[in-house]
């Protein structure tokens, strides 16, 4: 039985415990925002020399060379696979396996088509002589990748992509995000047989060109690419046709006769 002389003691116990302020909230524990994984550097094969266009000097040197292939060695990056294998400046590279080379572009294309470590070939003249070249591709050393690759491709494909012809079957192939194409010239030169394929392998286009490249029945967004692969290829195929340089004959004068 409770007292009642002990009621007012309980009434002021728990009206001293409503007044003590209550602690203050405490946020809960913050979870750091989860971290983004660092995207590796991408492995890129890599040579390690730079190039330019060989002119009409360096060209008229080399009669056997084709019009418009082909360039000059400019400089060598030490300790490069380019080094390893003895590649000077002042070479002319003018084959990558059996592509001839057109431009830097084509030559970083076929370079992504391998990796690393990968040996590959190279054709070049060296002091007007024919020699070849084996070189195992290494990696790229940052910074020392060369991104004007792909503002060539840029700059002679319409929307990117990237290219490559063959001149030993009279065709040029072509490949982005949009899909690709496959164009072939006729023996006969009157035209063109054309393949554009979404990037599922589907047909967008299969037919043929008559020999000024009429693009009208293709779709809009494929012309331009088509007309820039085609004047390519009739450019490559047109500078092979260069006829080699023949000799000129020694004309020996005939022996003065004697003096009598």
């Amino acid at each position: 039985m409770i007292s009642f002389l002990r009621i007012p003691l309980l009434l002021s116990t728990v009206i001293a415990a409503a007044a003590e302020p209550s602690p203050p909230p405490t946020d809960p524990p913050q979870t750091p925002p989860p971290t983004t994984p660092a995207r590796p550097s991408p492995v890129v094969p890599w040579l390690g020399f730079d190039v330019r266009k060989a002119d009409e000097t360096t060209t008229a040197q080399l009669p056997s060379l084709p019009q418009g292939i082909g360039f000059v060695i400019r400089s060598i990056e030490p300790d490069s696979p380019a080094a390893a294998a003895a590649i000077q400046p002042l070479d002319v590279v003018w084959k990558f396996g059996d592509q001839l080379l057109v431009n830097e572009g084509q030559l970083a294309t076929l370079l992504r088509l391998h990796k690393p470590g990968d040996l590959i070939t190279l054709s070049l003249f060296r002091g007007g002589k024919h020699a070849e070249a084996e070189i195992t591709l290494g990696v790229a050393p940052p910074g020392r990748l060369h991104p004007r690759n792909d503002l060539l491709e840029a700059a002679i494909i319409p929307g990117g992509g990237s290219r490559m012809i063959n001149l030993a079957n009279r065709t040029a192939h072509y490949h982005s995000d949009d899909g690709r194409l496959i164009l072939r010239r006729s023996e006969d030169d009157k035209g063109y047989e054309l393949s554009i394929l979404a990037p599922d392998e589907s047909p967008i286009f299969q037919g043929t060109l008559d020999e000024h490249g009429d693009t009208n029945n293709l779709p809009p967004e494929w012309r331009r690419r088509v007309c820039a692969i085609r004047r390519g290829l009739d450019h490559a195929l047109e500078g092979r046709m260069v006829p080699v340089r023949q000799p000129r004959p020694r004309v020996t004068p005939p022996p003065a006769p004697d003096d009598k």
